[in-house]
């Protein structure tokens, strides 16, 4: 029994050894390769583009963020936001704004039907009042630098790229949002091989705060419809283009786009919760897996350090594996916190960082068993779809 255990051991420690290798390497080959949008080019700002801003709730962020497009180099555009059943004062703010722009639009949104989640919902509808030639989904707690958009429409145009999509900078109010903020750019910056990820639909990735569709590639994959009961709208559709043999594109926007998200530690919870199990696909296994991943991560270098203090050394190889093991992954965290800009200190303090997350993770779990995922006085939990699709998947 004593030697099945050590087997078990030394399999999860060389497994951790390969595993810090391939997220040190992929950090540093996506630091390399993931480039900005490139200079745009005045020749290419001819085309209608539909802004559309989901409101929920929003009342303190859709000033900040209409104004950011109204201030856009790129002028040939139609702003349209729909405010989804919002219990403040979201419409009246935005209709206020929108009286002074012919080019703004405000919509009331419709009951929810069953079987959508919120925001697909509403996105799905605003994309029936679009005329734009591209669509531009963004949330309504986003800024958009000067340049942004006439950026992205350049590189759209020059490359034929049917969805682009730009990971954001996260303006961070709360330890919980910044924790989760640099462990979401370690998954993107360290984990994706995002040079192929218009490749596999595997290594796909999107994120809601920028989503640059070409109209004809969002309704040839069926929109928001197809993807109607999904938690996380922005990675399906991401997957679904590239699962449809279109060309996806993701590109830093860590100096283009800026997302306003949680005011308290509470709501970035219940903005995490709602997200980390989807993630997964609400798949137990690999959910389960990562998890214990997270917390192989965050315990071995306290396990090397009270193996010091109490006497208990590892033999010089493993010693040295341990503590190679252990540099490969801050390097990896450090890229990653280092990108996303959340600062180099949250990198470095890596192990304390994965075990928060593995904790909320198990709390994400927890609220969708019980089914009481909150988000924007919403039970995301409660959806049937969401239910079912659990149920499925278990």
């Amino acid at each position: 029994m004593v030697n099945f255990i050590e087997i078990i051991l030394l399999f999860i420690f060389y497994s951790l050894f390969a595993f810090s290798i391939l997220v040190s390497f992929l950090g540093i080959i996506n630091l390399i390769f993931i480039k900005k949008p490139i200079i745009y080019d005045k020749n290419d700002l001819n085309n209608l583009v539909s802004i559309l801003i989901p409101a929920r709730n929003e009342e303190n962020n859709i000033k900040r963020c209409i104004y950011s497009l109204i201030d856009q180099s790129y002028k040939n555009l139609e702003i349209i936001i729909l405010d989804d059943d919002s219990e403040d004062n979201t419409y009246k703010v935005a209709k206020e704004v929108s009286k002074n722009y012919e080019f703004i639009r405000v919509h009331k949104g419709k009951e929810k039907i069953s079987g959508w989640t919120g925001k697909n919902w509403a996105c799905h509808q605003l994309s029936k009042y679009a005329n734009g030639d591209f669509f531009l989904f963004i949330d309504a707690d986003t800024k958009l630098q000067k340049n942004t958009i006439a950026e992205a429409i350049s590189e759209m145009n020059r490359n034929d790229i049917d969805l682009l999509s730009l990971f954001p900078n996260r303006i961070t109010k709360t330890v919980v949002d910044k924790i989760l903020s640099v462990t979401i750019g370690w998954f993107i910056f360290s984990c994706l091989p995002i040079i192929f990820s218009n490749k596999n639909p595997i290594f796909s990735s999107a994120f809601g705060q920028f989503l640059l569709f070409r109209k004809s590639a969002y309704f040839s994959i069926g929109g928001h419809k197809s993807i109607k009961s999904k938690i996380l709208d922005d990675f399906e559709l991401g997957r679904s283009i590239t699962r449809n043999g279109h060309i996806l594109k993701v590109f830093d926007g860590t100096e283009r786009v800026s997302t306003f998200s949680y005011s308290n530690e509470k709501e970035a919870l219940d903005g995490m919760s709602k997200s980390i199990f989807p993630f997964f696909n609400n798949k137990l296994i690999p959910f389960l897996i990562l998890l214990f991943l997270f917390l192989s991560m965050g315990l071995m270098p306290i396990f090397i350090l009270m193996g010091e203090f109490f006497g208990q050394k590892l033999t010089r190889s493993k010693e040295m594996i341990a503590y190679t093991i252990w540099g490969l992954l801050t390097i990896s965290w450090v890229i990653s916190s280092y990108r996303s800009k959340q600062g180099v200190s949250y990198g470095i303090l890596y192990p304390i960082v994965t075990i928060i997350t593995a904790i909320i993770g198990i709390l994400s779990i927890l609220s969708f068993l019980t089914k009481s995922v909150n988000w924007k006085d919403r039970n995301v939990g409660s959806e049937k779809s969401v239910e079912d699709n659990f149920q499925r998947n278990d």
